[in-house]
């Protein structure tokens, strides 16, 4: 239930109309208008094969200034010939947050699919020192399936230091 949750909160938080519309007409200051400007927003959706199976997915930037910038996405799959009922098999969400002046950036996602349990995951990574030539960083990740056939798991997670340069 918390991920499907999730995911409504994602294609709402896609799906919500800019404020800056008709900003000429009303005497707001512009610093209260966010964002000041149309993101891009895409939604898709298919039915195929001789199983019938649909899905819609849709994705998006939320949130896109200098420094910030926020995507999302959403995604629901079902097989009609195979359940019943409405309920979506697979179903899941991802938010992807990044700071362009640094390239610092964290992700969140969770996957659902029925009889099969939740696989949630996080990642992040912090540049510490980035010029043109020379990048160090460090980054994290987290991942751990929930419930299905095989219960819960074990967490699975890692902390990395790494540094690129050119010569």
């Amino acid at each position: 239930m918390k991920v499907f949750a999730v995911l409504i909160l994602c294609v709402s938080l896609c799906h919500a109309q800019d404020l800056n519309d008709d900003a000429e007409s009303v005497k707001v200051p512009q610093w209260y208008l966010v964002p000041l400007h149309r993101n891009r927003r895409q939604t898709n959706w298919s039915l195929s094969g001789p199983k019938l199976t649909g899905s819609v997915s849709h994705q998006g930037t939320i949130f896109n200034s200098p420094n910030h910038r926020l995507d999302g996405s959403a995604y629901a799959s079902k097989n009609f010939a195979q359940s019943r009922g409405l309920q979506p098999d697979m179903m899941g969400g991802r938010l992807d947050y990044s700071h362009k002046p640094t390239g610092s950036g964290v992700s969140v996602g969770a996957d659902h699919m029925r009889g099969g349990g939740t696989d949630l995951s996080a990642t992040g990574r912090y540049n510490i020192y980035n010029t043109k030539n020379w990048n160090v960083g460090v980054s994290g990740e987290y991942s751990r399936h929930f419930g299905g056939p095989g219960g819960t798991g074990r967490p699975n997670y890692g902390a990395f230091l790494s540094a690129t340069g050119r010569f």
